[in-house]
């Protein structure tokens, strides 16, 4: 799953017009057949609109057109996380179906919410120093960790976080991409 994180993480720092020239290239190259190829042509607002309870006004220009990439994206088989403004504690500001799938979280249980609600007793304290590390000093950071279902169980979760360069140069939000690793319950 690394050259698949990877390719989505490079594609989601492009600009619109290279992430939709590239977005083709990474369905092909990973057989990812649920990405919806057909939005390519739709405005983040008009993608937005679409789904149920959301409201586009909710978040900022730049923060529409990542959501609008992350629906594009459909049900890849990685979790990923839209979170920001970083001077507010990183509110989860969107969640793809696979996070919310893999966590059992709705939307609209997540959306407001740091990313803290899933850890519990056997999340590592050095993982989450190292993810804090990562956005002390605005850099990705890769770890793997004990997280916590919404129903209390617990899955072994490899997460990155990756720093979002907003419009005028500086750190506005984090992506985050997570994956379920196939471990036992130990």
């Amino acid at each position: 799953m690394a050259p698949l994180r990877d390719a989505l993480i490079d594609c989601m720092l492009l600009d619109e017009e290279r992430f939709c020239r590239r977005l083709p290239d990474i369905v092909e190259t990973h057989n990812l057949q649920s990405v919806d190829l057909e939005l390519a042509d739709e405005s983040p607002t008009d993608i937005l609109q679409d789904l149920d309870g959301f409201e586009p006004s909710s978040v900022t220009a730049f923060e529409r057109e990542r959501i609008a990439r992350m629906v594009r994206l459909g049900t890849v088989p990685l979790g990923l996380t839209l979170t920001g403004p970083a001077y507010q504690d990183n509110p989860v500001r969107y969640a793809t179906q696979t996070f919310q799938e893999m966590t059992g979280y709705s939307l609209a249980a997540l959306r407001g919410e740091n990313l803290r609600l899933l850890q519990g007793p056997a999340t590592d304290a050095d993982a989450i120093a190292t993810l804090q590390e990562g956005i002390d000093i605005w850099e990705q950071r890769t770890v793997e960790l004990w997280n916590y279902r919404a129903d209390g169980t617990r899955f072994r979760n490899r997460v990155t976080i990756v720093p979002l360069t907003g419009p005028d140069g500086s750190i506005t939000n984090w992506l985050g991409v997570q994956k379920a690793i196939d471990t036992p319950d130990t």
